[in-house]
This record gives structure tokens, sequence and C-alpha cells, in this order.
């Protein structure tokens, strides 16, 4: 069979389905949704209490919990989302490992209403056995081994996958190889859309765009940098849609490590384009004393809330 034909195919078995559903709509009768569906947009948003992550570290042997769980998260100034969650904030929690690690992760699914689930990049396992739906009251937990040094996605998995990673179901997991030290700041870029609306998330402009799950975070609450002295920054961004275009005012990114990953290396570089799904380690040196601008030079990503500032000031002698 051509792909042509199974097109066609697909269509045809496509508007015969809308006709049954049609048929049965007139008639009053609503099937159930599968369970696989997400609540609609009338049922009323949970806030459930966090449940934080736990990380055991017992030489190389590495056990995490987390949850899934719906929380109202504050993603603008007077603004508040109706997220799902990996243990209650957007992004979720950062995952540190070290290169070689045995890791164990277990995911409880505290949301009653849904399934939910946990795709690592940093994983290489199957992920038709590994990322697959954990029900509602259940959990589900993964073995790997954290072979590949960089900085790294995770996200929810479940269908439909878009709008589980645009509810807030997304974080960042970093593996340092031996003798590198963990980045000073991480920083997760991502995108809100309409709640729980598959359909803007397909076909929409984004309402904010972010780091750290809240527009324009850094720019109340800059984050401090040292003076003349090198520091890295690991950046995720986990989208769904839009592509990051990092950049920092009046300064150079001295050292980009694409994917985080030591062999990986660009110098010198204005703006790093970071796709949704990717990420990098970003080495730093300010030399001047001063306020300076983190974003996304996309310009209406900085319009929507990616921005943030590194307040750079000279330490008392």
């Amino acid at each position: 069979m051509t792909a042509k034909t199974k097109s066609i195919r697909r269509r045809l078995i496509g508007l015969a389905v809308a006709a049954l559903a049609a048929l049965l709509g007139a008639c009053g009768s609503h099937p159930n949704p599968p369970a696989s569906a997400p609540k609609t947009t009338a049922e009323k948003p949970l806030n459930q209490p966090p449940r934080p992550m736990t990380l055991v570290r017992h030489g190389r042997k590495v056990t995490i919990t987390m949850y899934a769980e719906e929380t109202k998260v504050q993603i603008a100034p007077g603004v508040t989302f109706p997220a799902w969650t990996f243990d209650g904030t957007v992004p979720g929690p950062v995952i540190y490992l070290k290169q070689g690690d045995d890791v164990s992760l277990t995911l409880h699914n505290l949301d009653p209403r849904m399934p939910h689930s946990i795709d690592l990049h940093a994983a290489l396992v199957a992920p038709n056995q590994n990322f697959t739906p954990v029900l509602p009251g259940q959990s589900k937990t993964i073995h790997f081994v954290a072979s590949v040094p960089g900085v790294f996605m995770y996200h929810c998995e479940s269908s439909p996958m878009p709008l589980h990673i645009a509810q807030g179901m997304y974080g960042m997991a970093i593996v340092t190889p031996p003798g590198q030290k963990p980045p000073l700041y991480t920083l997760v870029q991502s995108e809100f859309y309409k709640p729980n609306n598959l359909n803007a998330v397909l076909t929409a402009q984004p309402r904010y765009v972010v780091f750290n799950g809240s527009a324009d975070r850094y720019v109340q609450n800059p984050l401090p940098a040292p003076l003349d002295k090198p520091f890295t920054i690991a950046v995720v961004n986990a989208g769904p849609n839009e592509i990051s275009a990092f950049h920092v005012v009046g300064s150079i990114l001295r050292d980009v490590q694409d994917t985080g990953n030591p062999q990986n290396h660009l110098y010198d570089v204005q703006t790093i384009t970071i796709p949704p799904g990717g990420g990098a380690l970003i080495h730093l040196e300010f030399t001047q004393p001063g306020s300076y601008s983190f974003v996304s030079h996309a310009m209406n990503q900085f319009d929507r809330g990616a921005a943030g500032i590194f307040d750079v000031k000279r330490q008392a002698q």
C-alpha cells in the first residue's frame, strides 16, 4: 500500500468516524471519553498542594521520586494559570546527575483526572516501555544510566503531548562529566497559551514566553553575577513551539556547549539558537559592573516576557 493510498484511507476513516459521532450526538448519546483524554475546560481546575521531588544518592546509585499533579501557578504579575506539573512547580525541579550515575526514577501520578508520564532526554531507553502513561493513582519506575553528559529537557509524553507540555509538564536534567561543577544558574524558556486548549497550542501565538515559569521574572528580581570571574548557566528551551534566540546584552557568550556536551564548543557567540527540546551550557564573564539584560532576541518573545537581568556589582574591598 503506497503512502498516498494510506493517506486517503486515513481521511476516509476519519470522515466515517466524524459522521458516526454526529449521528450519536443527534440521538442524545454521548460515549465516555478514553482514559487518556484530558479534562474539559468546563471542569474546575485543581490546586493540589505541591509534593517536592526527592533525590537520594548512595555512591553512583541515585533514587529519584517525582509527582504529577495539578496546581495553580503565577505566570505573570497578577496572572495565575491552571498548570499540570511535576512536583507542583513550572518548570519542574532541576535533576542534577553525574555522568555514569545508575538512576531509578519513580513517577507517582497524583492527578485524579488523567494519565501522565515522563520522557527524559538524558535516558537511553526504549520509550515504548519506559515513557508510557501512568494512570491516576498509580506509579511507574524507570531505570537508566546517565551515560552522556549534557543539559537535557524532560517532559510529559502522554497524549496529547503538545498540550501536556504547554500546560507546564517539563523541566531540566543536568548530567555533569567528571571534574565539572554544576552551573551557577539554570534557565528554562517556555511558552504559555490559552489554558487547556490544544488548538491554541498548535495554531496560535503564545500569550507569554518566559524564563523559569514567569514573564519578566528576573527583570523584577535580577540575578546577581560575579565581576571578572567566569561562570556558567544552563539553558533549556521547553517550547513547545518557539525557537529560543538567547542573547546577553553588552556581552559575548565566551563558550557555548551545544546540548551541554563538553565535546561541542562554539566560541565568542553573540546569540545562540536553541530549538524546542534542546539545551546549552553557556560560559560568561563580565568585566565591568552594571546591569546586563538577557533575552530571547526574537522580539515577539521578548515582548511577551522572555527577559531578565544579570546584576553585576564590584565586591567591597
